[in-house]
């Protein structure tokens, strides 16, 4: 093992959210070093799909408007469609986006790395001790081990975070586990790069199926559905893309050109599609991205509240170094009030989900009223606060006759 090397902050994990934060921190003059297990980005089980306060977030990192073009493709409107019939449209203005997520991770990592973040890929945390002093980190590298230490420990690593479990406050999720499937497909229809496009939802009895247009060319699937439906359609099937094949040829009316084209990258599965935590910070650590938790994704915002977690992490961590009282506390608190209503609307849609008369009732509701659906597409797309859809009002439009 080579000699101690040190840092005020090291990010575990070069996702979305870790890079974000090290761009921040990098510029706030903070020493930050970053590590990512994997030696470039790759594709990995990942939402795509994105609200339309993302173009912001990225500006705010340094991306100009040509980069952000090329790795966003617009979505004008969500078809969301039950495979009993009822089905309704949810339009965005301004639009969403699907991302080419390979890309934006590439982008944002050299982003990083020119505003003076220290980033290690191909760099891969063995273990983590907690300590007065600081957190040691035991780190492999092409060039060997090393053993690094820092004032703060950054959780950027997704689900079963290694930091979390490190400081105790993992909770893994034990009921409701659901599983999600992502490949991306060539899309022969696609439009020209910059024109916005469609996505569309299908939900069926115990599973739901989103497309999203992304950049490229191509279309991104996402599956969802329980552990036991992934089992039993795993032994019928034979792999993960079989499973998404099937699933996607049985989709109703209309076919698309896509629905026949070839896979462009792995197909890959993420299980349990969550993740809990007790605290999202604490002494000598803080989480940042999906390790600070989240709920199956149906509301389509893992990207969104990435990049939203960075931002205020970065505050926290600017006050922490100033040896401002309770500033890991605050970032704590600050997180659990931005987005506990958004948690709470997605276990109320996943009830939803379980009851297929409720639903198929739901969509033709929106259907059929505009303000409902044109408030439901805001807080869907992150431009309204999700309190709105949880109001008594808008409850009652919704469910009375």
């Amino acid at each position: 093992m080579r000699a101690e090397e040190r840092s005020e902050v090291a990010i575990v994990g070069g996702g979305p959210a870790g890079a974000a934060l090290a761009i921040r921190l990098a510029e706030g003059g903070i020493d930050v070093a970053l590590f990512e297990r994997w030696p470039a980005p790759r594709w990995r089980a990942a939402g795509v799909y994105s609200s339309p306060l993302t173009r912001g977030h990225l500006a705010d990192l340094g991306l100009s408007a040509a980069q952000m073009d090329a790795l966003i493709r617009p979505i004008k409107a969500m078809e969301i469609t039950s495979v009993r019939g009822p089905a309704c449209r949810l339009e965005y203005d301004p639009p969403a986006g699907g991302l080419d997520r390979v890309r934006l991770e590439r982008r944002l990592l050299d982003r990083a790395a020119a505003a003076g973040a220290r980033i290690h890929e191909g760099a891969t945390v063995r273990g983590l001790t907690p300590g007065r002093s600081g957190t040691a980190l035991a780190v492999s590298m092409a060039r060997g081990s090393q053993r690094w230490v820092a004032g703060l420990v950054v959780g950027a690593d997704g689900p079963r975070s290694m930091v979390a479990r490190a400081h105790g406050v993992d909770r893994p999720a034990r009921r409701l586990r659901h599983a999600g499937l992502t490949v991306h497909r060539a899309d022969p229809d696609a439009a020209a790069p910059g024109i916005p496009m469609t996505a569309r939802m299908v939900i069926g009895e115990g599973w739901y199926c989103g497309i999203a247009p992304v950049p490229g060319g191509r279309v991104n699937i996402g599956l969802v559905m329980s552990e036991r439906r992934l089992r039993s359609s795993l032994r019928t099937s034979g792999t993960a893309r079989q499973v998404v094949r099937d699933a996607t040829r049985a989709l109703p009316p209309p076919h698309a050109a896509w629905q026949d084209a070839p896979e462009t990258d792995e197909t890959v599965v993420a299980l349990p599609l969550a993740q809990r935590v007790s605290r999202r910070a604490g002494p000598g650590f803080l989480l940042v991205g999906d390790a600070a938790g989240f709920v199956d994704p149906l509301t389509g915002e893992g990207l969104h509240r990435a990049l939203v977690s960075a931002e205020l992490a970065a505050g926290a961590i600017s006050a922490w170094r100033r040896d401002e009282s309770g500033a890991l506390a605050r970032y704590d608190q600050r997180m659990r009030a931005r987005f506990a209503p958004k948690d709470l609307l997605s276990w109320l849609l996943q009830l939803f989900l379980a009851r297929p008369g409720a639903l198929d009732y739901a969509l033709t509701r929106l259907a059929r009223r505009e303000e409902l659906r044109r408030a439901f597409a805001d807080v869907m797309a992150d431009l309204e606060p999700p309190r709105r859809a949880l109001e008594p009002r808008f409850l009652l439009g919704l469910l009375a006759p």
